[in-house]
């Protein structure tokens, strides 16, 4: 379908708004935002902040699949930029290890605007870690992550620090790649493509605090995703880098999504989502980047059908550099094997795009959280300057 009929125009510009003026309510919008869009981008069901549509690819029952192959790993992550400026990750991880089968790892970092990260980690083998069916939950030694769409809390525990972050997605769950797609990329869904999230913590005896006598330090509130990826093949064979873009941004606009895969032989493929306030998200796998290291600023064209989304994705500043291998002792070195040469360089971002379908434009901007994920070269990349890449 084409939008060629005047009487569709502004029931196109308010679904593109995110207003479900329909008479027959937010369904019946998200239905019409579906038939416009069938013949532009893909449309997934499931993102929605008005009402929950379900989806199969929801990610989020913490039940790990526990896969015998040799490479395979799977995580749930967790990103979050407070208002203060604070920045929180935490990976739960199973993995194969060439010592460990089914090995749990729970990485966390919290970098304070100015200050050092404290790290948070600790691994079990696979009697150390435990996943319950109740209020579904995944623990790894004292750390837990649990709930249920849209609710969920993510606990950390150890000498270093406590950590309670308790978040709200925004949207069902999203797939970023599906299996099958004949690129061996991760099986990468977003279980939380949005979350409002607050928290708080405090210091350990590892760090000089009090520990469980210490009075806690709220962080605020804050905004966040949590993603869920599955991979059968080693990551260094499979990718070279892995960058991804996220808005936070608490606008009632579309937010952007990016994730630009680049394969050890330079092949690029990148996804971009959009997600709208009410009604499904739209999926672009056609996209051009035009990247300016020096500034940092990503110039975006992505296209579906009669549907375009052209812009700027700028970073604005570093937020953390996490070098896990720096972390590690010798052994510990041997034991993670690849998992410990990957160096993730974390940003704040802001974006500016444009939206358009038969000639209906719909402007937004934000602030997101970039990251650029070097696999197996133990350091960033260099700068090139202005590059083209295509998908």
């Amino acid at each position: 379908m084409t939008l060629t009929h005047s009487r569709w125009r502004p029931v196109f510009l308010c679904l593109l708004a995110g207003l479900a003026l329909s008479p027959a309510g937010p369904g019946a919008a998200a239905r019409a935002h579906a038939a416009v869009m069938t013949d532009g981008a893909d449309v997934q069901g499931g993102h929605t902040d008005g009402g929950d549509q379900g989806n199969a690819h929801q990610g989020d029952s913490w039940r790990p699949r526990l896969m015998d192959d040799g490479d395979y790993t799977e995580y749930w992550e967790q990103q979050f930029l407070f208002d203060g400026g604070s920045l929180v990750t935490g990976q739960f991880l199973i993995t194969n290890l060439p010592l460990s089968k089914h090995h749990g790892l729970m990485i966390a970092t919290l970098k304070p605007p100015g200050g050092a990260a404290i790290v948070i980690k600790n691994g079990r083998q696979r009697s150390g870690w435990r996943f319950d069916g109740g209020l579904p939950g995944l623990t790894v030694f004292q750390h837990r992550i649990s709930g249920r769409h849209p609710d969920y809390l993510m606990r950390l525990h150890n000498t270093a620090a406590e950590l309670d972050v308790s978040y709200t997605a925004g949207g069902r769950g999203l797939a970023v790649t599906r299996p099958g797609d004949g690129h061996d990329l991760p099986e990468v869904t977003l279980y939380a493509p949005t979350a409002a999230a607050s928290a708080r913590w405090r210091p350990g005896p590892e760090i000089g605090g009090a520990g469980p006598d210490g009075a806690w330090q709220d962080l605020g509130g804050g905004a966040g995703y949590g993603l869920h990826v599955v991979q059968k093949h080693s990551l260094n064979h499979t990718l070279r880098r892995w960058r991804r873009v996220t808005s936070v941004a608490r606008t009632a606009d579309h937010r952007p999504v990016l994730h630009d895969f680049i394969t050890p032989d330079g092949d690029r493929h990148t996804v971009l989502l959009m997600l709208p306030p009410r009604g499904p998200a739209l999926t672009f796998r056609s996209v051009e980047v035009l990247e300016d290291e020096t500034s940092g600023s990503r110039y975006i064209t992505a296209r579906a059908g009669d549907m375009t989304v052209k812009g700027t994705i700028t970073l604005t500043g570093t937020l953390e550099d996490f070098i896990l291998k720096d972390l590690l002792n010798g052994v510990e070195k041997a034991l993670a094997g690849p998992l410990a040469d990957i160096v993730r360089h974390r940003h704040k971002a802001t974006y500016s795009l444009t939206l358009a379908a038969d000639g209906l434009d719909i402007h937004v901007g934000g602030t997101a959280l970039a990251e650029d994920i070097v696999i197996g070269s133990g350091r960033a990349a260099g700068r090139r300057g202005k590059r083209r890449v295509r998908r």
